[in-house]
């Protein structure tokens, strides 16, 4: 049985310094005494220090947590301080330094660059008064119940969002596998665009190369990480004459830094700000480049510029509606990512796997759905679902917001049905329609699955699957099927699927979703926080993933004429 989720909430300042609760303006004067740089050259050590990134390190640990915070904090709160470590609560996370190095990219005005540095007992205050502000009033007195669940899911979306359960090195791995993988394999009139020549136009180099740079980064940024002891003040700054050790030319060094660093000039005059998570410039530039160095700020915002790059800012190059194509290419490349998971992992014995499968004799040749599993006499009918919750609403902090974008991308859709209303759909055929116009193997299920998998992760967040079961039970008329019984629908985003592969290669995968259902019957928890099979973290067993990254690091060294010391 899943041991319920443990909530713990982190030493704000105002409780340790037993003043009033802090404001934004007054953080924002507290920044304004020490240079830019130096505030953020030390968000990039701290973020090497406290380890975060790799196997969805979040928070410092307690063994951190017992020698910095004697260093960081004021002589006179250090007792204080340690009573709560000792209790075991979060002092330093990953949302802190987020917060503070997000304000201080858009800090107007800008102090002066004088040289000075910020001290320790300083940067505690800080990080401190930046987790107090990651917070924002709970929305209270609704009485339609879909409102009040989108009003958590709006509450909550931006923490699961900083507190991710997912290694960042995945947000790559998987990326590169769309690349060299997924898309190649799709079939041909699906291959609507050409991403490597579409990302050549828009950055002037090849996307094998890019894809190459952001992978040696991201080892450099892990192994930091994974090699420092506790005690240790990394220089976090990499050289960027490092690369002058390949075989890149000046230029393309160049032209490729440009694409995730920014400089002190480079920093946004940006005085809207849409939540307390609108991380958004510091999403699109993780480093930081000051002279020949540069500072890895956020290491899963730096792993996921390939991302990123290869469609965002491509996208965002094009007019609207080659844009809208862009965007449904990479829809059908979510889908086939999503199958070609079931397909390398899934127990054959257990699990049969069908890839949009189609009714027989259906003049219209109608997609079932996406992906159908079928687990003995139990259908999973399954809907990928690629779309991603704009920051204006992911931020926002507004249930009426969140509601529209769920019911928008995952319930009904505008021009033609969307989630729930295709399983919905797909229900009625299979419980309505003559047995010959199914497929054969399909005719005796006697249990549906209803599934929805997400590319974001919204799909896997706080209450977004209670509120998309709840649309589902509101629109399904269960006296219409007496033959087939209908389980609640399950919502799960791909980082999760990913997580069942080591489940997966054991049970049927019925039986996770089942187990899912049963341990949070209100569907309100995250996934992983109420499945038996399915941890957070770094997924296992995932042998495929790890033959290609295998491929890739050997192609890198390779073509970038590197020689291990």
């Amino acid at each position: 049985m899943a041991p319920p989720p443990e909530m713990k909430i982190w030493l704000p300042w105002s409780e340790l310094n037993g003043s009033p609760r802090l404001t934004l303006e007054e953080f924002r004067a507290a920044l304004r005494d020490y240079p830019r740089s130096a505030i953020l050259i030390a968000c990039a050590r701290f973020s090497t220090i406290f380890k975060f990134g790799p196997e969805a390190n979040t928070v410092a640990s307690q063994e951190i947590n017992e020698y910095w915070v004697p260093r960081l904090m004021r002589p006179d709160l250090v007792d204080k301080a340690m009573k709560e470590v000792k209790k075991g609560r979060p002092i330093f996370f990953q949302g802190q330094l987020r917060f503070l190095a997000s304000e201080a990219m858009r800090l107007d005005p800008a102090p002066a660059e004088n040289g000075s540095q910020v001290p320790d007992w300083a940067l505690g205050a800080l990080l401190l008064g930046a987790g107090e502000l990651l917070y924002k009033k709970h929305v209270a007195n609704l009485s339609d119940k879909l409102d009040v669940m989108a009003n958590l899911v709006a509450d909550f979306l931006p923490t699961f969002e900083i507190d991710s359960i997912t290694d960042p090195f995945l947000l790559f791995l998987r990326f590169y596998i769309y690349l060299t993988v997924i898309i190649p394999r799709l079939p041909s009139h699906l291959r609507v665009v050409d991403v490597a020549v579409e990302f050549e136009k828009v950055f002037g180099f090849p996307l094998k190369l890019y894809s190459q740079f952001v992978y040696a980064f991201t080892v450099h940024a892990m192994n930091e990480r994974t090699q420092i002891k506790i005690g240790d003040v990394p220089e976090a700054g990499m050289p960027i004459s490092w690369f002058k050790k390949t075989i890149l030319t000046d230029e393309q060094i160049g032209a490729m830094f440009d694409t995730v660093c920014c400089r002190l000039s480079d920093l946004p005059d940006k005085k809207v700000v849409l939540g307390y998570a609108d991380f958004e410039f510091l999403k699109d530039h993780p480093y930081l480049r000051v002279d020949d160095k540069v500072y890895d700020i956020d290491y899963e915002y730096a792993v996921a510029k390939l991302e990123s790059g290869a469609l965002w800012r491509v996208a965002m190059s094009m007019p609207t509606k080659r844009r809208l194509t862009y965007f449904a290419f990479w829809g059908d490349v979510f889908e086939e990512y999503v199958n070609w998971i079931f397909e390398s992992y899934a127990n054959k014995s257990k699990t049969a796997h069908y890839p949009c499968p189609r009714y027989l004799n259906d003049k219209d040749n109608k997609a079932i759905c996406d992906v159908l599993i079928m687990c003995g006499p139990t259908a999973v009918l399954i809907e990928a679902k690629a779309a991603t919750c704009a920051a204006s609403v992911r931020y926002s902090g507004d249930y009426k917001l969140v509601r529209e974008y769920m019911d928008k991308r995952f319930v009904e859709g505008t021009d033609r049905p969307v989630g729930v209303s295709q399983l919905l759909t797909a229900i009625d055929r299979i419980g309505t329609m003559p047995k010959e116009n199914l497929p054969e193997w399909l005719r005796g299920a006697k249990k549906i699955i209803p599934v929805i998998i997400t590319k974001d992760d919204i799909g896997s967040s706080w209450m977004t699957n209670a509120y998309l079961n709840a649309r589902f039970q509101e629109k399904l008329n269960r006296l219409k099927y007496k033959k087939l019984r209908i389980t609640p629908l399950v919502s799960m985003n791909v980082a999760s699927l990913e997580r069942a592969v080591a489940a997966m290669q054991k049970i049927a995968f019925s039986d996770i979703m089942e187990d899912r259902i049963q341990e949070d019957p209100k569907l309100s928890r995250p996934f992983e926080a109420a499945s038996s099979w399915v941890p957070r973290g770094t997924p296992r067993m995932l042998y495929k993933h790890i033959e290609i990254l295998k491929e890739c690091g050997a192609e890198m060294q390779a073509d970038f004429g590197m020689v291990e010391e």
